[in-house]
């Protein structure tokens, strides 16, 4: 604590955005022991400190350190979104963090106001509210959300089954409050706390993951998981999918027997456009036809599209002539001999290249320009529901989270909720080059499996293929620039996990306390300005 207070406040405002990114997931590359996780229980204690020390001096002074600070964590964590368009970096920056900043602000002002114990509480419901936010609006970026930060250690939070990515959340902050409130005064119960919230539920973990690994599975499935390892700027989509797809069904085909598997292809492996009504026809699936006579399922993504009538069904619908509109989507498609082919839209869209925020009101503006505006997919289609494969005799029923939507946790745990047995990960990472950005993603896929308590069987275009445990552990993975199969049997189960079953529960507790203190510090604010 002496050596922070010697620290002079722009350097305090650069060591949490430092601290932070070190310990980020993926931040030093894919490695085995991230050995500075721990950073992360001290990472936010610097601004602890400035907010603390500026308290005296008018409150836009620390508003100002804490939104650069915060700004400077964005930008430290996604840089590597710029290896797509500079304009995601800029957005990330700029809107999660003047967020940020601003729970950090309002976190001081309760200071002031009312002292620092409600203001503790303000600051972790706070932090917790924009991370339900950023999990619902129309800018939404839950790539930060805290609970994410121990994605490379899934060893110490198994009881994520539990408590979702909140719990995370709510153990790296309280961990930052009590390292800061015993450096104000390191008295015995404070250190006693400190090692209780900071070892418990390592403990806690390592017990709950012991009783998860005894339970017995309801089934096994065997699976080939592909990495096509193909340049999504140079390649991917200038290749045909007839191409793609006969060599693929080939190289499957030859390691298939008559048992039932399944086979997963990445997030749009079929690029050109299937026709959603008549694609068990279409030429690039029959190209799968050996593999499916063998008795195996196949799990692909596809650009997919539905022709309707002269209303449109959607709000993504466009206009083909005065008698039909088109809604396009990017999708999972399933396909097993003796099944109707299965198709489940992706829902969860990456903002400014699937689909364009607000694009209803823009629309009475701008008219159609607002597809265009949407990047090079336009505004797509999505679904209601989490659709579940029902895959039929002898394999799992199967959901398939695709790309940005496995970094959702409450969302994604309605796979599982809908009756999936095991989690298919279709994405195509390499639109960010070989950066930190493809590595979080795979160590995020680990919370999700976590969390369900479900296999993953993660196909990445270019990135990082792997299949993941049920306990987050890798067992095996493709990593940037290698194509191949990996080859794998992993256990299913058929009950959901706490957290599947009755969703974010710690979330939603931390929303109602955040309202009502903020409700609190209003109705305080009106009556001093209205006197006694």
């Amino acid at each position: 604590m002496a050596t922070l207070n010697r620290i002079p406040n722009w350097g305090l405002a650069l060591l949490t955005p430092v601290l932070l990114s070190l310990a980020w997931p993926g931040s030093l590359g894919y490695h085995e022991w991230p050995l500075l996780a721990p950073l992360l229980w001290v990472s936010l204690v610097p601004m602890l400190v400035l907010e603390a020390r500026m308290r005296p001096a008018p409150l836009r002074r620390f508003a100002g350190w804490a939104l650069l600070s915060m700004a400077l964590f964005n930008l430290g964590t996604t840089w590597w979104v710029a290896g797509a368009h500079w304009s995601g970096v800029l957005g990330a920056v700029l809107i999660n963090g003047i967020l940020m900043g601003g729970v950090w602000t309002l976190y001081s002002y309760t200071a002031r106001q009312v002292g620092v114990r409600t203001a503790l509480w303000i600051w972790v419901t706070g932090w917790i509210a924009i991370e339900i936010l950023h999990e619902n609006w129309a800018f939404s970026f839950p790539w930060l959300n805290l609970g994410n930060a121990f994605a490379e250690v899934p060893h110490w939070v198994r009881w994520y089954a539990w408590t979702g990515p909140r719990g995370g959340t709510l153990w790296l902050l309280l961990a930052n409050a009590l390292f800061w409130q015993l450096s104000t005064g390191a008295t015995r119960a404070r250190r006693t706390g400190v090692w209780v919230v900071v070892l418990g539920p390592i403990l806690l973990s390592y017990g709950l993951g012991a009783w998860l690994d005894a339970q017995v599975p309801h089934g096994r499935v065997r699976a080939l998981v592909v990495q096509p390892n193909v340049d999504p700027y140079t390649e991917k989509f200038q290749t045909p999918d007839w191409d793609q797809a006969r060599k693929w069904a080939l190289l499957a085909s030859a390691e298939a027997d008559s048992a039932p598997g399944l086979l997963v292809l990445p997030e749009t492996f079929l690029h050109e456009g299937l026709d959603e009504n008549y694609a068990s026809n279409w030429p690039s699936l029959l190209a799968f036809e050996p593999l499916l006579r063998a008795n195996w399922g196949v799990i692909l993504g596809a650009t997919t599209y539905r022709l309707h009538g002269p209303e449109p069904e959607n709000p993504a619908a466009r206009k083909l002539d005065d008698r039909r509109y088109v809604s396009w989507a990017n999708s999972a498609v399933f396909a097993r001999a003796g099944l109707p082919l299965q198709v489940y839209r992706k829902s969860k869209l990456v903002v400014g290249v699937e689909t364009m925020p607000m694009a209803g009101t823009l629309n009475r503006i701008l008219g159609d320009l607002t597809l265009s505006l949407g990047g090079t997919s336009g505004t797509l289609a999505t679904q209601e529901q989490r659709a579940v494969f029902e895959a039929g005799p002898d394999l799992p029923r199967v959901g398939t989270p695709i790309c940005w939507e496995q970094d959702f946790g409450p969302y994604a745990a309605e796979f599982s909720n809908a009756g999936a047995e095991v989690l298919a990960v279709l994405t195509n990472d390499g639109w960010w080059g070989n950066t930190s950005g493809h590595v979080a993603h795979l160590h995020y896929a680990r919370l999700r499996a976590i969390e369900q308590h479900r296999a993953v069987l993660r196909s990445a275009n270019t990135g990082i293929s792997a299949v993941i445990g049920p306990d987050g552990q890798i067992q095996q993975s493709l990593g940037w620039d290698q194509e191949g199969m990996l080859r794998a049997t992993v256990p299913t189960y058929d009950t959901p996990s706490f957290f599947a079953r009755h969703g974010d529960i710690m979330g939603d507790w931390g929303l109602f306390v955040f309202g009502f203190l903020s409700l609190s510090l209003l109705v305080r604010r009106i009556r001093g300005a209205n006197g006694p």
